[in-house]
């Protein structure tokens, strides 16, 4: 019984020394092969949840996230100059409205595979566009600040292509008509389509 122990241990052994070198090559093939440099764009879809504060009301709902599309331009093969637009849906007096941004910003690969984001910009809250009749009567609110922080993880790369799991945090502020305010906080879970 002592050597059937013993011959289990050694064919453990030697499936785990398999397995870990069969990781290691594929995770090299996919180093060699990705590529970034030139222009990159993204496009993400996810939800989450939207805290919304105006002087009349507050709530807190799960939103829908999209279309979060970031287009920019590879400095190094590890930091992007990048424009970005998150959005995050809501309903307002039953129809879908869209609580955004349009910022400037950076992305940087500390790690070949992990991304850490920040941008600031306006913020830009108005109907779904889907829902707009007549753009002379939809509301369209603008304010500042707009900001968002992300961070993200390339799940599978090819060639000049990836797609990656990101949490993204977005504040804004737009102005409301008779000087009100309405402040936005969004907390998403996103997967992004990238072409670097």
């Amino acid at each position: 019984m002592h050597s059937n122990k013993y011959e289990m241990q050694k064919t453990f052994l030697i499936l785990l020394v398999l397995v870990s070198q069969l990781s290691y090559g594929q995770t090299e093939k996919k180093t060699e092969n990705h590529k970034r440099d030139g222009f990159t764009m993204g496009i993400g879809l996810g939800a989450g949840t939207l805290s919304l504060n105006t002087n009349q009301s507050k709530s807190t709902a799960f939103s829908a996230s999209l279309p979060n599309i970031k287009v920019g331009y590879m400095l190094k093969p590890n930091l992007a100059i990048l424009g970005l637009l998150p959005g995050a849906t809501y309903k307002s007096e039953g129809k879908d409205r869209g609580f955004e941004g349009f910022m400037l910003g950076a992305q940087y690969w500390p790690k070949e595979r992990w991304w850490i984001m920040g941008t600031a910009g306006l913020t830009f809250d108005a109907a779904a566009f889907y829902t707009v009749e007549d753009p002379k009567t939809a509301e369209f609110n603008f304010g500042l600040p707009a900001l968002s922080f992300a961070t993200g993880y390339e799940v599978w790369r090819s060639g000049r292509m990836a797609i990656d799991l990101q949490y993204r945090f977005f504040y804004g502020q737009a102005q409301l008509k008779n000087n009100g305010l309405r402040e936005g906080i969004a907390n998403m879970l996103i997967i992004g389509f990238n072409i670097y």
